[in-house]
């Protein structure tokens, strides 16, 4: 397999990314509570500081394509976050915690630890939902706030997508296996992006196949009824919109043009309910918005943050 700088400028060129120069990131790790988190840092630490979040089974590599165009006028920093990529995962004895939650609190520990002032967060599909959480709560030294097509609801058609798709890919025996499969699964991804993306989520088991870098652990079977489990679904979803409502900064919302999970009725109920919303639509792009198109995506992401 070739080399980390390698597979980098090749997906940069796939993607139509022309970086001013091309820096690898520092990989830093630290105990945190319970787990060990592990991040990136992109380096310029005297500019303004952003921190990303990733979606479900990605890492923080999925930034990569993006920062590499911005790496000159921000400090960027990439978190795995628990459960993911090189982080550690949940303890046995505290899978039966709310996932979220979890995430929540490594946040909160993180950004304190970080002590960034005027901090920009941005996160996408689960990382957007912590980084929704967070800013209602914890956010009045963020100077403005990210979220990557999602909201407190998604469409099921894009859901069921992806969950057949890491059903069908847990574990497979070579990594062009992985290559063919995603091919189908992201058509529309250079296979360049497609093999940089992988040599980054997947590590190799003890007999030697590849799986991704995520805890798949089943969690404890609930013993709520299906009723019960409905209402606190919906009592979620309410919460999750409350704390949309309170978050003050100023907010971009990036949805994928093609995005099977961030409906566009949901994206402008979203900034209905924003104090302080913004809506940019990214062309050629599904739900990994800023995977699909970086280059536009990180336009979007300059001019916002230069406003904010």
């Amino acid at each position: 397999m070739q080399d980390y700088l390698t597979i980098m400028k090749a997906c940069a060129e796939a993607a139509g990314v022309h970086p001013r120069k091309f820096v690898l990131p520092t990989d830093h790790s630290a105990q945190f509570g319970d787990v060990e988190l592990h991040w990136l840092d992109w380096g310029n630490p005297d500019a303004p500081p952003v921190l990303l979040l990733h979606g479900g089974s990605l890492t923080a590599h999925t930034w990569d394509m993006v920062v590499l165009g911005l790496q000159h006028k921000y400090h960027f920093v990439a978190l795995d976050q628990r459960g993911h990529g090189d982080s550690g995962w949940t303890p046995e004895t505290d899978l039966a915690l709310d996932a979220g939650d979890l995430m929540l609190r490594d946040t909160k520990a993180f950004i304190d630890y970080l002590d960034f002032p005027d901090l920009a967060l941005v996160g996408m599909s689960m990382g957007g939902i912590n980084t929704i959480r967070y800013a209602s709560r914890f956010g009045k030294h963020l100077r403005a706030v990210g979220i990557v097509d999602v909201a407190p609801v998604s469409m099921q058609e894009g859901q069921r997508e992806m969950a057949d798709y890491r059903d069908q890919t847990d574990t497979l025996n070579h990594f062009e296996e992985f290559v063919d499969r995603s091919k189908k699964f992201m058509p529309h991804r250079a296979e360049a992006h497609l093999r940089y993306s992988l040599f980054h989520s997947l590590k190799q088991t003890s007999d030697g196949r590849y799986t991704w870098k995520r805890d798949t652990r089943p969690r404890p079977a609930s013993s709520l009824s299906e009723t019960k489990v409905t209402i606190a679904s919906d009592r979620r979803e309410a919460e999750l919109w409350q704390d949309v409502r309170r978050i003050q900064q100023p907010t971009l919302l990036f949805r994928g043009e093609e995005s099977k999970i961030l409906s566009t009725h949901t994206a402008e109920r979203m900034i209905e309910e924003l104090p302080n919303g913004m809506l940019v639509t990214i062309a050629r792009a599904t739900h990994n918005v800023h995977s699909d198109n970086p280059v536009d995506f990180a336009i979007a992401l300059d001019d916002f943050l230069n406003a904010a």
